[in-house]
């Protein structure tokens, strides 16, 4: 069993990363009463019928997969139906799932009764290095990503990497963009393992790595003012591609054409594009840039009329550079 604490000062709490730990989670809880299971209809039901016999009569909600389901609507009748079935403030919210599941779940906990709480169990690798740790949770609105949300620890995190022998290939390279950008960003050790032919041997040990330098980003800045920010290396375009493609683009895949149309211009492209070819990752630009703009003048990395940039000009070292909104699409001329 690996534990990493994650000790903010106003809701330290654990993650826990073992192999089968899906099978005994429960033994790390005070209570297994009042349980709500937020779930998608692509987790394996095996997976689910393990969470929930280790519970007290859970109740279980099942959304459709896909990042549709992180909406207003599906917000309001899970929020509905707890009210009717009379969940307490002493209750739970488990996410069950991936990225989607779990910032919906979290959405939902933090305003049940202004604040319930809340466990994750990520079951794939995007989520399990990226989005369950950090308390950013949020549902999207009809014109932007993430555009309703609020900052919401979870009360532990549950990581079973077994889970992910399930996942489609796809999948598990999207979770594996988001471990190149930590490599990028801040621990090019990272990259390093990855491009060996046996990094799946180490898979834990990346699991580790990833978590632990997206903790010590959170622990200097958690409502995500100012270095925080650097974990959106490639973001910015990767949402913007997302959105225009409809999410037919998986969010790893847009966040590594991203990162490639960042560091066009960098010493280690061409490593870079390597090693998103390793991975069937897409590193060029599927749309013409001023089809994306307006997406990209929508980031919530926009303040006092600056869109703040994250770089990384060299390998392990991210840097923010604010762009005046009126001349985004020029800069992004320049460097792509």
């Amino acid at each position: 069993m690996t534990k990493i604490n994650i000790p903010l000062p106003s809701t330290p709490y654990n993650v826990y990363l073992e192999e089968h730990l899906l099978d005994h989670f429960s033994s790390y809880l005070t209570t297994v009463d009042d349980m709500v299971i937020i779930t998608d209809s692509g987790i394996p039901t095996a997976y689910v019928h393990t969470v929930k016999e280790q519970l007290n009569d859970p109740l279980v909600f099942t959304i459709p997969a896909g990042e549709e389901s992180k909406s207003l609507t599906n917000y309001q009748a899970i929020i509905e139906e707890m009210i009717a079935q009379n969940i307490p403030k002493s209750g739970t919210v488990i996410a069950l799932g991936g990225g989607v599941v779990g910032d919906l779940s979290g959405f939902i906990a933090s305003t049940y009764m202004r604040g319930i709480s809340f466990i994750q169990i990520p079951t794939t690798l995007l989520s399990q290095i990226d989005s369950s740790v950090g308390g950013k949770v949020a549902v999207n609105s009809k014109l932007a990503k993430n555009a309703i949300g609020t900052f919401y620890q979870p009360k532990a995190v549950f990581i079973d990497p077994i889970v992910l022998n399930t996942l489609e290939e796809n999948q598990l390279h999207s979770g594996l963009a988001e471990m190149i950008k930590y490599g990028l960003i801040k621990e090019p050790s990272i990259i390093d393992i990855l491009e060996k032919d046996d990094w799946r041997s180490n898979l834990l040990e990346l699991i580790e790595m990833s978590i632990i330098v997206k903790r010590d980003i959170v622990l200097q800045d958690e409502f995500d003012q100012g270095i925080r920010h650097i974990l959106n290396y490639g973001h910015t375009l990767g949402h913007a591609i997302e959105q225009h493609s409809n999410y037919q683009f998986l969010h790893g895949e847009g966040i590594a054409i991203g990162m490639a149309c960042m560091a066009r211009k960098t010493p280690f492209y061409q490593r870079l594009v390597a090693v998103l070819k390793q991975f069937d990752l897409p590193y060029t630009l599927p749309y013409p840039l001023k089809e994306l703009v307006p997406y990209i003048l929508k980031d919530k990395k926009v303040h006092d009329k600056f869109l703040h940039f994250v770089l990384v000009e060299t390998l392990g070292q991210a840097i923010i550079k604010p762009i005046p909104i009126e001349k985004v699409q020029e800069y992004l001329e320049e460097i792509i």
